[in-house]
């Protein structure tokens, strides 16, 4: 790690919000009478699709790949034409602009035309919203009525790179909410909005559960037991559906311990009757439904009566007058052949009681769920076991769901397995595979195996010199400068960073750190957002996080002839690179030209089941490198799936490294190992493998139940 360049990640898709539900957005449910005609291009790139900008599927990122681009196209122009075949009345359009801010951009402009019958007319009294091209977001176009069977867009490429979109929905909108369409404008307002939050942003049409891009509003650091979010339509407006897109960090921030929806009765706020909510239960990262008796009103509210210990956050509230129709899973044929992707919850997301995962897999046969599980009457082992607990063929369109219980299974970081084959069950002649690690963070549930243990056989004869088992704050800045903790490795004034990801400051926007449950460390790896520069130039395109008990000073914890032991559950996926590791504390106090580094674990991504220990003296005399690599390194469960305990004993003659206190490797301690070593925990990326977080929405998370040093 101290020397190694990985390899640069190529840049993708750099806008992270996903807005899976096309029913949130005005007019998207257009595309269900869209679904029938027949979409065209001018050209399209071969590896996008026309056919998907009208399938009802709003992706702005590279998971599910769903949109048509004109990237490579030789026109100035190009144009997608929706044929409806019979003769169909429209006067309005929106558009889900695509632009991965590299070769596909907004176009510098659009129009909408229809076919006279003769020749292409463009539509009268174009009234566009936002008035200029915008990529990330709805692009809603009203215009003169007009009767015709063909329509469409005709786009002027920007400079430099060619158009996309991801959806295109007209409509014949002469009531301002026909059936399923949310009533349009509206002024928001709330009775407390955290600093750094917007409440204005819950109705702009963008839903992102993550902080790139960061859109939301929360009550963080509301003196309330409750607060509201109102949407005043100015005007008597019907409705009787509220989508509300449920904003969960498993900190601060969590979903609230329950909601009502309100309206304005022209002299007092009342609940709406009948309401019925799904999931039962308010759920963080996920989209929250509320049915309810239509009533007219000129405001509407969301009163969230807060969960113990945080306060509540939404990304998008989205009103709506209609049956309720139509499906909130998108249609399948967008997403990966042979791969299983989860469209919810969401990746990371925070659950508890019931939780239905629902997931496409196009091709695969047999899908079988399974979690890692305490001890229980029927499997008594102290380390729990990897509990298979639903099995689903999917459809012919590769969906499916499974219910988990979250209630049965511990309390905290909780991931789910989808492992799927493309043959039936109980066939094993299968050419087809995945495995789809759903991270997710269980609020509810079991306590079991949390928090410092005894000391275990290894530390015999020493005592605790330090311990942190994240009950409280984390004490962390740059350079570990009035701190516990520097976030950088600390080999320079300002520290320093290695692999593909930036190792983003506790202070900073992209803060990767949070403290879950008042018990959980978690460092979340994501991708930087649109524009974002490097600070050191190196093009690096995702954040991470690394914590180091050594200051900049060269001051802090380190420990001669220790016992370092952590307790931690690592991401899988490609690129990912989680190590706990050790280094020299006088090549920073006293400036030694060597440094000793001595690898508890360094662990790889895209081999889940595998663990790396290494050893290297750099600069050192001699200098040395020896590399101990386990492909299958656990006697329970892997890296990602369950906890595993960590830990490198150092004493004057052997080094010698354990996993879930069993040894698994050992040589002779040379020579600069033997004075004050230091200990980083950090989630990398790279460590020369590509990094592809795709399938998991280009965000990951690693856990760390406590961290302890024995001298």
């Amino acid at each position: 790690m101290y020397k190694r360049k990985a390899l640069r990640g190529r840049l993708t898709a750099l806008l992270t919000v996903f807005a899976l539900l096309a029913s949130l957005l005005p007019a998207m449910s257009a595309s269900a009478t869209d679904s029938g005609a027949t979409v065209t291009a001018s050209y399209t790139f071969f590896m996008d699709d026309v056919n998907q900008v009208k399938d009802g599927t709003i992706s702005y990122a590279d998971s599910p790949h769903n949109r048509w681009t004109a990237y490579q196209s030789p026109n100035a122009t190009d144009w997608v034409q929706t044929d409806y075949g019979t003769a169909t009345t429209r006067n309005k359009v929106s558009l889900a602009i695509y632009s991965d801010g590299g070769g596909v951009k907004a176009p510098s402009s659009y129009d909408v035309q229809y076919w006279n019958g003769s020749a292409w007319t463009s539509a009268a009294n174009q009234s566009k919203s936002p008035a200029a091209p915008t990529g990330g977001q709805l692009n809603t176009v009203t215009f003169g009525s007009v009767t015709a069977t063909k329509y469409r867009i005709v786009f002027t490429h920007a400079s430099g790179a060619k158009s996309g979109v991801s959806e295109i929905a007209y409509d014949n909108d002469t009531s301002g909410g026909g059936t399923g369409n949310p009533p349009t404008g509206g002024t928001t307002s709330a009775s407390y909005t955290f600093g750094q939050d917007s409440v204005a942003q819950v109705n702009d049409g963008i839903v992102s559960f993550t902080d790139t891009p960061r859109n939301r509003w929360t009550a963080y650091q509301s003196p309330n037991a409750s607060d509201w979010v109102q949407t005043d339509f100015g005007a008597s407006t019907t409705a009787n559906t509220a989508k509300i897109y449920v904003y969960d960090d498993g900190g601060g921030v969590k979903a609230p311990a329950s909601y009502d929806v309100q309206y304005w009765n022209g002299s007092a706020w009342a609940s709406a009757a009948s309401q019925v909510k799904s999931p039962a239960a308010p759920t963080g990262g996920q989209l929250n439904t509320v049915t309810f008796t239509p009533v007219a009103a000129t405001k509407f509210r969301v009163v969230f009566t807060h969960a113990s210990g945080a306060k509540s956050g939404v990304t998008e509230i989205a009103y709506e007058n209609g049956s309720g129709g139509g499906t909130t899973n998108p249609p399948g044929g967008s997403y990966p052949q042979y791969q299983v992707s989860v469209i919810s919850p969401s990746y990371g997301g925070t659950v508890n009681g019931t939780v239905t995962i629902k997931f496409y897999a196009p091709g695969m046969q047999n899908v079988w769920a399974r979690a890692w599980h305490q001890p229980d009457a029927s499997n008594g082992g102290a380390n729990g076991y990897d509990k298979w607990f639903q099995r689903v063929t999917p459809d012919a369109n590769g969906y499916g769901e499974v219910t988990l219980n979250a209630s049965d299974y511990p309390t905290g970081p909780l991931t789910v397995i989808l492992s799927a084959w493309d043959s039936p069950e109980g066939n094993p002649n299968y050419t087809q595979s995945d495995n789809c690690y759903l991270q997710l963070y269980n609020s509810g549930g079991v306590v079991w195996k949390r928090g410092i243990p005894a000391a275990p056989a290894q530390a015999s004869g020493m005592s605790v010199l330090y311990q942190d088992d994240f009950t409280g704050s984390l004490s962390i800045s740059q350079t570990g400068a009035g701190a516990t903790y520097a976030s950088h490795k600390p080999d320079s004034p300002g520290g320093s960073d290695f692999g593909d990801a930036i190792f983003a400051d506790y202070e900073s926007a992209y803060n990767p750190f949070t403290v879950l449950g008042g018990n959980f460390l978690r460092i979340r790896a994501s991708k930087t957002p649109a524009g974002y520069v490097d600070p050191k130039g190196w093009n690096r395109t995702w954040f991470g996080g690394m914590l180091s008990s050594l200051r900049t000073d060269g001051t802090g914890v380190a420990a001669t002839y220790g016992y370092f032991e952590a307790r931690i559950q690592m991401p899988q996926g490609k690129g990912t690179w989680p190590a706990f590791w050790l280094m020299s504390q006088n090549s920073i106090s006293q400036g030694v030209p060597s440094t000793a580094e001595i690898d508890t674990v360094e662990a790889y991504g895209h081999n889940a089941a595998g663990a790396c220990q290494a050893k290297h003296w750099w600069a050192g005399s001699p200098e040395m490198h020896d590399t101990h690599c386990l492909p299958n390194g656990f006697g329970f469960g892997d890296m990602a799936s369950t906890w595993h305990l960590y830990g490198t004993k150092i004493t004057a003659t052997d080094t010698i490294y354990y996993i879930d206190n069993v040894e698994v490797w050992r040589h002779a301690t040379f020579d600069q190992a033997k004075t004050p070593m230091y200990f980083m925990i950090n989630l990398a990326l790279g460590g020369g493998w590509p990094v592809d977080l795709a399938r998991y929405n280009n965000q990951v998370d690693m856990y760390v139940d406590y961290v302890r040093v024995f001298q």
